[in-house]
């Protein structure tokens, strides 16, 4: 007897436990279940299905909110940026003023030749996620190499962590090692040091 196959996607369990529901009935006097036990599992199937749809809806509504407060932080932040430049020219305008208000830019202390990412990466929803610490650069710089491989290939330029990575098999069924590593990007340029080497097995 093989391992019993239970998908591991949203959509593939709704679908599949759908097809369940509606199968287990006409299979159920070939197996010997009792009506008892057909309604169990296809409760069970309920419960499996209102549970994804419910995580579908609540996402559109994560969606939808996200998207209405970049909006508002759009439209009032530039506002908010015209009413500080205009305090700033007040005669009773300080620099207590602007620290206690926040609005005076705190420079940096990086010393950005010592500069080091944390990359931190695993398996996620069938893709590699990469989460990394960008501290004040603007981002990092991805590479990847296969594990017995000696030469490093740019990935991709992340500037908001975790960053997703879609991938595809060489062989179906065939696991990969890959190994990444990242540089701090300041003003489109690396800085720092290479960040140490993290791998993950492909496999789907």
């Amino acid at each position: 007897m093989g391992r019993s196959y239970f998908p591991t996607s949203d959509a593939a369990q709704s679908a599949w436990a759908g097809n369940y529901r509606a199968k287990i009935a006409e299979v159920a006097s070939a197996l010997g279940l009792t009506p008892e036990q057909v309604e169990k599992q296809k409760g069970e199937c309920d419960t499996i299905m209102s549970s994804i749809s419910n995580v579908s809806a609540k996402k559109a509504d994560l969606k939808e909110a996200i998207g209405k407060r970049n909006e508002i932080i759009a439209t009032n932040g530039d506002a908010l940026r015209a009413d500080i430049s205009n305090i700033k020219t007040l005669p009773g305008y300080t620099v207590g003023i602007g620290n206690a208000l926040g609005i005076i830019s705190v420079t940096s202390s990086v010393d950005y030749a010592k500069f080091k990412p944390t990359l931190i990466i695993g398996m996620f929803g069938g893709k590699v996620r990469i989460k990394f610490k960008k501290m004040q650069t603007d981002g990092v710089n991805i590479y990847r190499k296969k594990v017995d491989a000696t030469e490093w290939s740019f990935l991709a330029r992340a500037n908001k962590s975790p960053y997703d990575q879609s991938f595809v098999l060489e062989v179906s069924g065939q696991s990969e090692i890959w190994q990444y590593r990242a540089f701090g990007v300041v003003n489109d340029n690396e800085v720092g040091l290479p960040s140490d080497i993290v791998q993950v097995v492909y496999i789907v």
